[in-house]
């Protein structure tokens, strides 16, 4: 441990943002409203901060934001809110307000700052505009205001990928986030190993008697897996891995099993194969090999802990080709409902807040209007069109294919940033494939993730060289 926080900043910086945390939690014990207005206040002290040039201000600020985006439950994030069209400004929100405005304030005042370059800011950018105008036509159509204004929420997010081309200067920057996000990542699991240990966990089919999902945030371990074992895979041979890599791998991979969820599954081994095709061949075997052995350690593990739970991951296993599955059957009707809906507007879509009526009427169940679509390709289609799948599309592929190419020896040069750089694309893939079952790309909490690492996988990109240079 003291091997991974020897580069962390000033202790002040960690006790203060633990303080301030905990003042949220109090204040937020008391009263709603107090607390939305005390982290509003929070935020205007460190938004004058960072007008007065204060990057240190500005990093504060994301920490605060990732720890109550990432680690604040929903059901307690839908109380802590200022009530405003029929839904609300949540505290992760305002925090959001504050860095855009930090950053916008930051490049009109034009302190200087080095503004990373990325293939991805010119689509993401119009991708942005594009949810603005599909909110203006969801509206138009008469589409209920609440729902408009929590899909704008949830793609607004992507702001963050912004904030961090313009703040994040220094590998000591990027390091200060990783850490916050490797606290997010093992407070997320404390907080679900709590809520298991009290009969949270949800019901979930092929499973046996007793058994139930995890209560965690799966999307955010299932990521954090990805980053984590490409940096325990690519670590170069010379230098010896930090342990909290293994500690933290091994929690993620903990919790996507125990998620239960046969979709993150697959996603897991899509990210691995692209991984394995990516790296150099006598890394390869270093992959399979680690897992074969992570796959022996889990497998007698769970089997001394819990006979029951084993089985239950087979025959959820198993259950991947059942398509008459209950589950599947109620994604195929989700889709063609979707899919019609899209066929009336294909190019510009049905405007964000868009609803559509699920008819589950042969299993018993009246029919209704839903919001909620698992496939995240058809949820673009529906709401924003072949514009904005398109413009999501090239934001990925400009992310995912550079015109420099990334490769494993950018990991020699320094395995944080480089890994970071492979992992980040790895995370992206597994992501992608997991969207097919369940929207990755358009729910706040993923986005602010997915943002965040894209945005510092771009500056590794711009700091490596330099780094090549100090060795050198």
């Amino acid at each position: 441990m003291r091997r991974f926080s020897r580069s962390s900043p000033a202790l002040w910086f960690w006790g203060g943002a633990s303080l301030v945390l905990a003042l949220v939690a109090l204040v937020a014990l008391r009263s709603d409203t107090l607390a939305v207005a005390f982290v509003a206040g929070l935020g205007l002290l460190v938004i004058a901060g960072i007008l007065l040039g204060s990057r240190e201000g500005s990093l504060a600020l994301m920490s605060v934001f990732l720890l109550v985006t990432l680690i604040l439950p929903d059901d307690q994030a839908l109380r802590y809110r200022l009530a405003i069209g029929g839904g609300g400004i949540f505290i992760s929100d305002v925090l959001l307000g504050l860095l855009a405005a930090g950053a916008i304030a930051a490049i009109l005042a034009g302190r200087g700052l080095k503004i990373t370059r990325s293939p991805v800011t010119l689509p993401l950018l119009l991708f942005t505009v594009w949810v603005a105008i599909t909110a203006v036509l969801g509206l138009a159509r008469g589409n209920d205001l609440k729902y408009v204004l929590a899909d704008v929420r949830a793609l607004g997010y992507y702001i963050v990928f912004f904030w961090v081309i313009v703040f994040v200067q220094t590998r000591r920057d990027v390091m200060v986030l990783l850490k916050v996000l490797a606290t997010c990542l093992l407070a997320g699991f404390v907080i679900g190993a709590i809520g298991y240990a009290r009969g949270q966990g949800t019901s979930v089919q092929f499973v046996e008697a007793g058994i139930s999902r995890f209560p965690a945030p799966h999307d955010f371990f299932l990521a954090g897996a990805m980053l984590l074992a490409t940096w325990a895979v690519l670590w170069p041979r010379d230098k010896r891995r930090p342990w909290i890599l293994w500690f933290l791998l091994g929690i993620s991979l903990l919790c996507v099993m125990l998620s239960l969820v046969r979709g993150y599954w697959v996603a897991l081994a899509a990210g691995l194969v692209y991984l394995l095709l990516i790296m150099r061949p006598r890394e390869r075997m270093r992959l399979i090999a680690g897992v074969v052995v992570v796959a022996v350690l889990l497998t007698i593990g769970t089997a001394t802990v819990n006979v029951a739970l084993l089985q239950s991951v087979v025959m959820r296993t198993l259950a991947i080709t059942n398509f008459q599955d209950k589950n599947v059957q109620y994604r195929l009707i989700e889709n063609r409902a979707v899919v019609h809906q899209f066929a009336a507007h294909p190019i510009e879509g049905n405007g964000l807040g868009t609803g559509y009526l699920f008819d589950f009427s042969r299993y018993g169940v009246t029919p209704f209007y839903k919001y909620f679509i698992h496939n995240n390709y058809l949820w673009f289609l529906q709401r924003m069109g072949v514009i904005g799948l398109g413009l999501f599309a090239w934001f990925v592929c400009a992310f995912l294919l550079r015109r420099h190419r990334v490769g494993t020896d950018d990991v020699d040069r320094d395995p944080w940033l480089g890994g970071l750089v492979i992992g980040s694309r790895v995370m992206v893939v597994a992501l992608l494939v997991a969207s097919i079952t369940s929207p990755q790309f358009n729910t706040k909490e993923n986005v602010a993730g997915i943002a965040l690492v894209m945005g510092l996988a771009e500056v590794s990109l711009r700091l490596l060289p330099k780094v090549h240079e100090q060795q050198t």
